[in-house]
């Protein structure tokens, strides 16, 4: 394990090295370390020698932040803040109790409803939610007629029109 020294015997030309402005680099820095990376993985991930992380990860500044937002974190996990993103949004969990309720209304309707059109219209909602929906594809059907049918039908068609104008 490298020996860390403080501050007071640190070279000036290692000190000229600290950052003197927080950047995006940085902050991502900070978020690794607090996730549990090591130095050399830090390095890795974001593209720069492991010495230079070092530097960056021992400045006053990203000590200072550092602190500031794990500071930040715990008071979010321990304050329960955290219970909001566990828990959902209570609306969506207030429309999802509504819809079981819902479910209960139709089951309580195809179980012992009046009429069988109310049962069966309950049963096709509850199909139809569910991804079954009826078929409505209509069937075409022909029919062949022959001369000797032709000609009843007719037969038939004349003594209604007869009988209605009598």
């Amino acid at each position: 394990m490298p020996e860390v020294k403080p501050r007071e015997l640190k070279a000036e030309s290692s000190l000229a090295l600290e950052p003197d402005r927080m950047t995006s680099k940085i902050q991502l820095i900070i978020a690794l370390d607090i996730a549990g990376y090591n130095g050399n993985q830090i390095a890795s991930n974001v593209d720069l020698t492991p010495g230079r992380v070092s530097i960056i990860r021992n400045s006053p500044m990203y000590l200072q932040e550092r602190e500031r937002r794990w500071s930040e974190l715990q008071e979010q996990v321990v304050g329960k803040k955290s219970d909001k993103i566990v828990s959902g949004d209570p609306v969506e969990n207030r429309i999802k109790d509504l819809a079981l309720r819902a479910v209960g209304v139709y089951e309580k309707i195809i179980e012992s409803g009046k009429s069988e059109f109310a049962q069966k219209q309950a049963a096709d909602s509850v199909l139809d939610r569910a991804g079954y929906k009826a078929h409505t594809d209509k069937t075409i059907l022909s029919v062949e007629v022959t001369e000797k049918m032709a000609d009843r039908f007719e037969r038939v068609l004349k003594r209604t029109t007869i009988t209605k104008e009598s």
